[in-house]
């Protein structure tokens, strides 16, 4: 190349664009790029799309033009397998109220397949499909299925709002940190379609595959009946690393500590909504009616 066409393709790169008034960070060293006038990050030389173009990829980003449904389900799958292009968005200026309404279209479409299910359950019952005389007691059982959809609610909403707090530094750029935390919330989009392996895996368990005449078959279908379940859960902490490993540069520590303590703590909230808070409401009718 000669210097002739070099010293273009610089005045090409530092051609002035709008200036950003904005913190911007630059998607591959984290560099703040605000009130920077050129194309190129000024820390490592990349060629910054944050410079290029502020707005996040995130499809529910631009839902005004395409619509809420549409938008949503794009982000769901953009989120659950475009594993290294949402994280970028973290240098970004991301809308924090946006990614609520995200996370509240995730809760609303989880529950509303939990509600599917109970009906499904309900109906299968009375039809005769679910001959099984547990089953059948079970759906006869209509007022706990009512609480345990309340209490899945519960933990879902729970679920979703605990990867925040591991990205709440006070060392961390605040613009960064609030990034961090929104594009959290995009990153429970697998719980939108995590019923659809959690039936599979029902189905699969009420056709008893233990008694199949194949070993290798049977072993196969469990296998599948209890990984299922699990895929949408790997994918989301696997986004929330790959989150991590931008927004904490050079802090092992902090990410090991995000890695074992979401799983931890969701664990936890499982616990104190599908055991603590039953037993308390079970003792407290026990003492009401005891004392009536």
């Amino acid at each position: 190349m000669t210097d002739a066409e070099s010293t273009t393709d610089q005045l090409e790169s530092n051609a002035e664009q709008p200036q950003m008034e904005f913190d911007v960070f630059c998607h591959e060293c984290g560099y703040n790029l605000r009130g920077i006038v050129t194309t190129r990050c000024p820390e490592c030389g990349t060629a910054s799309p944050a410079l290029q173009n502020a707005k996040p990829s995130i499809p529910w980003a631009h839902r005004e033009s395409l619509g809420n449904v549409r938008a949503f389900i794009r982000t769901v799958l953009f989120a659950s397998f475009g594993l290294r292009k949402l994280s970028q968005n973290v240098y970004l200026p991301i809308d924090f109220a946006e990614s609520q309404k995200f996370r509240r279209w995730t809760i609303g479409t989880t529950m509303l397949f939990a509600i599917a299910f109970v009906v499904w359950f309900q109906v299968s019952g009375v039809s005769g499909l679910l001959s099984d005389s547990f089953i059948t007691d079970l759906r006869g059982m209509i007022w706990p299925s009512v609480v345990i959809v309340g209490l899945l609610a519960l933990y879902v909403v729970l679920a979703t709002g605990v990867p925040s707090l591991f990205f709440d530094y006070r060392d961390v750029p605040v613009s960064l940190r609030n990034n961090a935390v929104a594009l959290s919330y995009y990153c429970a989009a697998p719980l939108a379609w995590w019923p659809i392996p959690l039936a599979i895996s029902v189905l699969i368990i009420l056709q008893n595959p233990i008694d199949i005449r194949n070993r290798w078959l049977a072993v196969t279908l469990t296998s599948i009946a209890f990984i299922a379940p699990l895929t949408p859960i790997v994918l989301w902490c696997f986004q929330l690393f790959r989150i991590a490993k931008r927004v904490l540069r050079g802090q092992t520590g902090r990410k090991v500590w995000l890695t074992i303590g979401i799983p931890l703590l969701w664990f936890a909230c499982a616990i104190l909504v599908f055991l603590l808070i039953p037993l308390a409401g079970f003792y407290t009718w026990v003492l009401v009616d005891a004392l009536s």
